[in-house]
């Protein structure tokens, strides 16, 4: 089966994802219509997706999605640079379970790696509104869409009796409890989403631990109440969140997740595929390096810089009349040269966005660098070359414009034609 349904109020549809090692995608509330959904909190229930991979659980949820009836609000244009993901310290996490510390460091040090950039917060907001969900008066909204059914096969083996006990006595609450919480939510929200500042994603473990079937059974509230401790405040704040695996600890799935505002769903995703899929390396010469007018593209498909290099003496560098200007890479069996060039890192999505969008004649092709390996990198369709100017002497794009500069101002003269 390459995917299943379930619903998520307080974490149902990531909490078994992490204990799985699948990806569970909890979309913004509305996206996905809960008609038919027997309700625990209506005004908080999720339809949400699981699947093995990131890619197939999108897809699953582009065939539900529906425009929501509250409308799709404006959001902030990302600036080009990596993405920006709040991490809280490690102190805030409260106690996890063996490993568990541990293997949250290392996804965060992997998103590192991956080119975004991680910035503090202050969780504690979350995590108070989190115990709000069960220890407050929202719980009254379960008694109000099946409390007639509980009251009426009291202590029968129709009812799990843990559930039972929840629901049953949230019939009690006085309404005055549900306002002040109301109000308590609000302000909490509002910290909240200022620790939050302009990070894309909050990353955070999807649960403290792995719990045993006889620790459940012990302490059924304790035990569910510990779990929900980072996945209980998304949807009373109206936020979104994928959950996808991490590893392993101690022999068991590991899962974190990534959390963010209303409708960054995708956004949301495309954070988490650097989690998923190891990323590229894309050997970049000419208008893609440092400084250089297209370089925001890497910046702005997750791109992080590795090192600078060399191409292998085995390549030509042409001025092509381009907007903006860049040069063509061609490799050649003689008159080559060694050619300035710089590795970046790039998400698979990254790679394949930019090669979608690539304007001719560049290409992407199989380029070797100076110490003998061999990357993917911009290359150029040779018949483009026909009345381009050969640059190669130079050795690098940044060579070329600076000589070429010079002799604008009237300083050397322009040795670009001699190969």
């Amino acid at each position: 089966m390459d995917f299943a349904l379930g619903t998520d109020t307080a974490g149902s549809g990531r909490v078994p994802a992490a204990f799985n090692g699948i990806v569970g995608l909890k979309p913004t509330r509305g996206l996905v219509p809960t008609e038919g959904v027997v309700p625990a909190c209506a005004s908080l229930d999720c339809v949400t997706v699981f699947a093995r991979t990131l890619p197939e659980a999108e897809r699953a949820l582009s065939f539900m999605a529906v425009p929501p009836a509250r409308g799709l609000p404006p959001l902030d244009q990302r600036r080009p640079g990596p993405w920006r993901v709040a991490v809280p310290a490690r102190e805030q996490l409260g106690e996890l379970d063996a490993g568990w510390a541990e293997a949250f460091d290392t996804a965060a040090a992997r998103l590192a790696d991956a080119g975004a950039a991680l910035q503090p917060v202050d969780l504690a907001p979350f995590t108070e509104a989190a115990a709000l969900l069960y220890e407050g008066a929202f719980v009254a909204e379960r008694h109000t869409a099946v409390g007639a059914f509980v009251d009426a096969h009291a202590g029968t083996a129709d009812l799990d009796p843990t559930v039972a006990g929840i629901i049953s006595g949230a019939r009690d609450i006085p309404a005055h409890r549900l306002f002040a919480d109301q109000e308590r939510l609000a302000h909490l929200r509002t910290t909240a989403m200022a620790s939050l500042g302009d990070a894309d994603a909050l990353l955070l473990p999807t649960t403290p631990g792995h719990p045993t079937l006889a620790e459940v059974a012990a302490d059924p509230l304790g035990a569910n109440a510990r779990l929900g401790r980072f996945t209980n405040s998304t949807n009373l704040f109206d936020l979104a969140a994928v959950a996808v695996p991490a590893g392993e600890v101690n022999g068991l799935p590991f899962g974190v997740m990534l959390i963010g505002p209303a409708f960054t769903d995708e956004r949301l995703a495309r954070v988490a595929g650097l989690l998923t899929t190891a990323p590229l390396p894309l050997a970049v010469v000419g208008a893609h390096l440092s400084g250089q007018p297209l370089n925001g593209q890497l910046l702005s498909l997750g791109g992080r810089f590795e090192r600078a290099t060399t191409t292998a003496a085995a390549y030509r560098l042409y001025a092509l009349d381009t907007t903006p200007p860049k040069p063509g890479l061609v490799r050649t069996r003689e008159g080559g040269a060694a050619i300035e060039a710089e590795v970046w890192r790039l998400p698979v999505e990254g790679l394949g966005a930019l090669l979608a969008a690539l304007p001719r004649p560049m290409t992407l092709g199989t380029v070797e660098l100076a110490d003998g390996t061999f990357v993917t990198g911009f290359l150029c369709e040779p018949e483009a070359l026909s009345d381009a100017r050969e640059i190669t002497a130079y050795g690098g794009w940044r060579a070329a414009l600076s000589a070429r500069s010079r002799a604008e101002d009237g300083g050397d003269a322009d040795r670009g034609s001699h190969g």
